[in-house]
């Protein structure tokens, strides 16, 4: 029996670097190759894989496991102030409505002490938002309510906040909607400061009204809130409309010029309330 000759390699002499460089490529190729077409690999592939997926959990481990108490305390300290800050949300909230109660009462009561009539109850209904003309100079919206769900022209539009604007067109199913920031478009207000009546007016660019005819010594500050004075027939009263933001009284004015800034997101949200039960504009009549 011969001795195994300690120079016996896989390839016989004589066969260069480059050769044995090729047929190992060559190999390796056919073994892709038999990968990607017949699968031959995936159960070693699988195999490996579950071999080295118990070393792979033990190396992440420590990093995951900081990554876990880490965010669980950043969470917690999160959660904590959200919840500080809704719970002293909640409080003024409480606090606000229970102010609010008291005075409704002592309301109802005044009221029948003086024999004053209640105050109607608005009822509302949803409608969204469809379309914004690309015009720039139309300050209107279409809503997804018309005559079929009851809409008429006049009804006033309000969202979470306030006084958006009016119904000016009804169609079977749809609405058109003019801002109140459309040029020239009026609505009877009072300074919820004093009590001082108004009239508010559109100047046709988007986030600005003006009130309109107030003597110079009209006492009106900036941040004074405007609510509708209801004197109209076509908007309820109470209904937040505008901020005061500019004030100019020079003498150079015949009356002084107030800018506000609507309270109404109409840019922001989707969702308004149609105000049911207000009585529709007055038509205006052409002068022959």
């Amino acid at each position: 029996m011969s001795a195994h000759h300690p120079n016996l390699t896989l390839f016989p002499r004589g066969l260069s670097a480059g050769a044995r460089l090729l047929i190992y490529a060559l190999i390796s190729i056919a073994i892709i190759a038999a990968d990607l077409r017949f699968h031959g690999l995936d159960r070693f592939r699988a195999g490996v894989n579950t071999l080295l997926f118990p070393i792979q959990t033990f190396i992440q481990t420590p990093n995951l496991t900081y990554e876990r108490v880490t965010g669980f305390f950043v969470k917690h300290a999160q959660l904590q102030r959200e919840n500080d800050a809704l719970r002293q949300r909640f409080i003024q909230y409480s606090v606000t409505l229970q102010r609010y109660r008291s005075l409704e009462l002592e309301n109802q009561r005044l009221r029948t002490l003086l024999g004053a009539k209640q105050a109607t109850p608005l009822h509302t209904q949803l409608a969204e938002i469809l379309a914004i003309p690309r015009d720039p100079y139309q300050r209107q919206v279409t809503i997804d309510r018309g005559s079929q769900q009851n809409v008429q022209p006049g009804q006033a539009v309000i969202d979470e906040i306030g006084l958006l604007g009016q119904v000016t067109r009804v169609y079977p199913f749809s609405s058109e909607v003019t801002l109140l920031t459309n040029k020239d478009q009026s609505v009877p207000v009072i300074i919820q400061r004093t009590g001082q009546r108004a009239v508010m007016f559109g100047m046709g660019i988007d986030g600005s009204v003006e009130v309109r005819y107030l003597p110079h010594n009209t006492d009106v500050r900036t941040g004074d809130l405007l609510v509708t004075s209801g004197i109209d027939g076509v908007y309820p009263s109470g209904l937040a409309v505008a901020k005061v933001t500019q004030i100019d009284l020079s003498s150079s004015r015949a009356f002084a010029h107030i800018e506000c800034k609507p309270l109404a997101a109409v840019d922001r949200y989707r969702q308004v309330l149609i105000i049911d039960g207000a009585l529709p504009a007055p038509v205006p009549t052409e002068k022959k």
